[in-house]
């Protein structure tokens, strides 16, 4: 059977549906709906193959790498994993970070 050409409103429409299947579908599960969100946000990007170190624990390690590799569905590395929580996180508390930075520090004259 073949498929017949994809046209401009036909591509609108099918947009239009998924996306309304889509919220339908977020309404009715708001943990599926937050799971794709974090999934999205943490999970969706480009792998990093840097040569910056961190250290974390061995353990820690393979619960990332496995959940990287089993949620990330080799989108994303436990490097960009753990640089995508460590930017909301400090997104999330700038304003603390920087109070205690301030408070810890001198200026220079």
């Amino acid at each position: 059977m073949n498929n017949p050409p994809s046209t401009p409103f036909m591509e609108k429409v099918s947009g239009a549906v998924s996306g309304a299947l889509s919220d339908a579908l977020d309404r009715q599960s708001p943990s599926l709906a937050a799971a794709k969100k974090y999934q999205e946000r943490f999970l969706s990007k480009n792998r990093i193959n840097s040569n910056c170190r961190v250290y974390i624990s061995d353990e820690m390690f393979d619960l990332l790498n496995r959940m990287v590799a089993a949620v990330g569905k080799n989108r994303a590395s436990v490097g960009n994993y753990v640089t995508e929580i460590v930017r909301e996180h400090v997104e999330r508390h700038r304003e603390s970070i920087n109070a205690i930075y301030f408070t810890n520090t001198r200026p220079l004259f």
